[in-house]
């Protein structure tokens, strides 16, 4: 069951405030702008989605974080900022009450 009240008290918050200074500040904000529309989708699924609703809310944000690794003039996700993201991703699949596993990033490209 999804805990709606905590994922918009968490699409409040930021994601990626660590980034700031050392991703250009462009990318950072098109990064969070991707979560809160994750998060967005996630509210829309109601109380009870399934994993599959879950799963395909989440492979669109990867999917958008892999568009946006292209777009750039190198790619820009490395380590740091691919823990990062997956670390933001996998809280909100919890928030869904999901277990957190590699699984979910499957479509990942960096």
């Amino acid at each position: 069951m999804s805990d709606l009240r905590q994922l918009q008290q968490r699409r409040e918050q930021r994601s990626f405030a660590q980034w700031d200074g050392d991703v250009p500040s462009e990318l950072v904000a098109l990064s969070e702008v991707i979560v809160r529309q994750l998060i967005d989708r996630l509210i829309e699924l109601g109380p009870t989605p399934t994993r599959e609703q879950v799963q395909q809310e989440v492979t669109r944000c990867v999917r958008q974080f892999n568009g946006l690794d292209r777009a750039w003039k190198h790619p820009w996700i490395c380590t740091i900022e691919r823990e990062d993201i997956g670390e933001v991703v996998w809280n909100l699949v919890v928030l869904c009450g999901f277990d957190d596993s590699e699984e979910w990033m499957d479509e990942r490209d960096w």
